[in-house]
């Protein structure tokens, strides 16, 4: 008897619903590989260069949108080198006197009268705004072993007045009057070499401007005489940045530990980068005429970023050429405790007379070759 063949199985419509979802995801890969550009191939040469096991290059940084709605957390920032602490000055009295007003109270002062009076009114902090803002200055040196390093430091953009921004006066000083401000400030003095650096890195340079000898340059008018001078060749009012070339610095030297109750001056550099001072102890700690000034000096430099006191980087044997041209400096200051080696030494003479100079028009300022 013949076998009777099998009837065919009906497919289960599960299976077919499968089978069709497959079919459509299939149609639809094929339709976005038709629509897609093709792909340049590249040059033999550039195949032939890249190796096999190239590591992919880095994935392109999300923008912020897209990176807040990842999750994605924002990378760190790379944190500024940091700053050392510089000293604060007071705030400015209400009724502090202007330049103009504290040089006239001046003119009746004796010598000790006006040294007491400049020291209490820059302490007090009746002194300008620009004086406050130091200026941040970058050179590079070599230490004794000649090995170089890079120097940062910061001085006050000019040298010390009195008054405010619209009427202020450059006011010099004794040397213990100068050390005794820098002290109760938070400051040191410079070096002849930190004088050279902050003339040849200052991007206005005034040419000296000076007065005949005589006894009237040591008096508080020749003062207001010679500011009046330098205030027509900055040819503005408040400087706006660093100045130099206008004054001899105070300045501390080892020379000082052989000569006690002397004041090391340099500086009044020419246009052509040389000083008409050379660095001298010629006169007493006591004396100060117009020509001088006190520039102050952060207590802190960098030394290939590194925060370090200026004093002790002036002690050290392998540091100090980074900021003196005469070795170490163990003592940079001048000696307070004994006060001024005198107390009387104007010279005797008429009433002071105003100087030529100053009565004609100065001419305009002249920037020096850098």
């Amino acid at each position: 008897m013949p076998r009777a063949t099998p009837r065919p199985r009906a497919p289960r419509p599960r299976a077919l619903a499968l089978a069709a979802r497959t079919l459509a995801l299939a149609a639809g890969a094929l339709a976005l590989a038709a629509c897609a550009p093709p792909r340049p191939a590249a040059p033999p040469a550039a195949r032939r260069a890249l190796p096999s096991t190239a590591t992919p290059p880095p994935p392109s940084p999300l923008p912020p949108s897209a990176r807040d709605a990842a999750g994605v957390p924002e990378p760190a920032a790379k944190a500024p080198p940091p700053e050392p602490d510089l000293p604060v000055w007071p705030a400015r009295p209400a009724d502090a006197p202007s330049g103009k007003a504290f040089v006239r109270a001046l003119e009746a002062a004796d010598e000790q009268g006006r040294e007491a009076a400049v020291l209490r009114e820059v302490c007090r902090g009746n002194v300008p705004g620009y004086l406050r803002r130091l200026v941040r200055l970058e050179a590079r040196g070599e230490t004794s072993s000649g090995r170089p390093r890079a120097l940062t430091f910061w001085v006050t953009p000019d040298y010390l007045a009195v008054g405010d921004d619209a009427d202020s006066v450059r006011v010099p000083m004794g040397a213990v009057t100068a050390q005794l401000v820098a002290d109760r400030l938070g400051f040191v003095l410079p070096t002849a070499k930190l004088v050279d650096l902050v003339y040849r890195l200052a991007p206005d340079k005034l040419a000296p401007r000076t007065f005949p000898p005589s006894a009237a340059m040591v008096r508080a008018e020749a003062f207001a005489q010679h500011d009046e001078l330098i205030d027509a060749q900055l040819g503005r009012g408040a400087p706006a940045g660093l100045v130099a070339g206008h004054k001899k610095d105070v300045v501390v030297s080892n020379r000082l530990r052989e000569r006690p109750h002397r004041l090391a001056l340099y500086g009044w550099h020419r246009p052509d980068g040389q000083p008409i001072q050379p660095l001298s102890t010629a006169h007493g700690d006591w004396y100060s005429d117009y020509s001088h000034g006190v520039r102050l000096v952060a207590p802190t430099v960098l030394v290939d970023g590194e925060p370090r006191r200026t004093l002790d980087v002036l002690a050290d044997p392998e540091l100090a050429p980074l900021l003196s041209d005469e070795g170490p400096i163990a003592q940079a200051r001048y000696r307070t405790d004994e006060g001024a080696g005198r107390l009387a030494w104007w010279p005797a003479g008429p009433a002071p007379k105003r100087h030529a100079a100053a009565a004609r028009p100065p001419p305009r300022r002249g920037r020096a070759p850098r």
